[in-house]
């Protein structure tokens, strides 16, 4: 018995966070060691000066685990720098601090873990070099299994629509488009106006945006559905951090809309890659990479 899904997507990471940003990056763990099929046990936050559980070491994820939404980082991200960069251009004797800012990773606010006493932590101790940001993709599509050998099969492109080196984070379209419906002096006078906002994620390794991985799963559930999975993005950012660049074009004979595109770059680096039920959090494989 085969269990095929194959093709390409349009992916919308799920809004909300289900885990705090505090989770560490080198947390001394062995992912590729641990059993795939281990019992739960989600990775929280610990007291503060104490190193915190990391996502690595993760043995399951909470059920429907929405991860980071690339939105709230982006915006968070944006004003934080935004904020620096206008104190730096009123007072030039803070510029050194607006480096110390950028030579460090980015915590958005309202992610930052609260010690056991409720009390919140100082703005060093959230902005620790130690950050991960986890954000989940929906599979709908590249996920094959093979019953007789119980061999899973892996091959999911990540690549956004209008730059296919980087990897599609988030894609909200608003606005209705004229295609087919006006002609292009029409376009504004009707409404056919569009805003496009995508957050995409850019990597040291560029070019490579599609997950392949193969695994030997004797326990995997051939029923799962293809809506089921999700590809599990570990990431650090690193400089710039955020590129962010707008676009507008004003209707055509070919696309008789007004539309304005916002194209948001994540910078980083990928530290892991995993295949997910989103429904119980099983990590089904860890035994993913990236490839071109």
């Amino acid at each position: 018995m085969l269990f095929p899904l194959s093709g390409r997507k349009t992916v919308t990471c799920a809004a909300g966070t289900a885990l705090c940003l505090s989770i560490a990056l080198h947390a001394q763990a062995a992912p590729s060691a641990a059993p795939e099929s281990a019992a739960r046990a989600a990775p929280s936050a610990s007291a503060p000066g104490a190193r915190t559980a990391s996502i690595l070491s993760a043995e399951s994820l909470p059920p429907h685990f929405a991860g980071d939404d690339p939105e709230h980082v982006r915006d968070a991200l944006a004003a934080a720098t935004s904020s620096e960069q206008q104190a730096a251009t009123s007072n030039p004797s803070v510029t050194s601090r607006v480096r110390s800012f950028l030579s460090r990773h980015f915590v958005p606010t309202g992610h930052r873990p609260e010690s056991p006493d409720g009390a919140q932590p100082s703005i060093d101790d959230a902005s620790r070099p130690d950050r991960t940001f986890v954000f989940v993709i929906p599979a709908a599509y590249g996920v094959r299994f093979e019953s007789k050998k119980k061999l899973l099969s892996v091959n999911v492109s990540l690549a956004a629509p209008d730059q296919p080196d980087a990897i599609l984070l988030k894609r909200e379209v608003h606005g209705q488009s004229g295609r087919k419906l006006v002609i292009a002096p029409e376009a504004k006078a009707k409404g056919f106006v569009q805003t496009i906002d995508m957050i995409q994620l850019e990597t040291g390794a560029r070019a490579k945006t599609a997950v392949r991985g193969r695994a030997v799963v004797p326990a995997f559930d051939a029923s799962r559905g293809s809506d089921d999975f999700a590809i599990v993005v570990v990431c650090s950012l690193e400089p710039p951090y955020l590129s962010d660049r707008t676009e507008h074009s004003e209707p055509t004979d070919e696309e008789p809309t007004d539309i304005t595109r916002r194209t948001s770059t994540l910078h980083g680096r990928i530290d892991a890659l995993w295949l997910v039920d989103r429904n119980d959090g099983t990590i089904i494989t860890r035994r993913l990479h990236l490839v071109k």
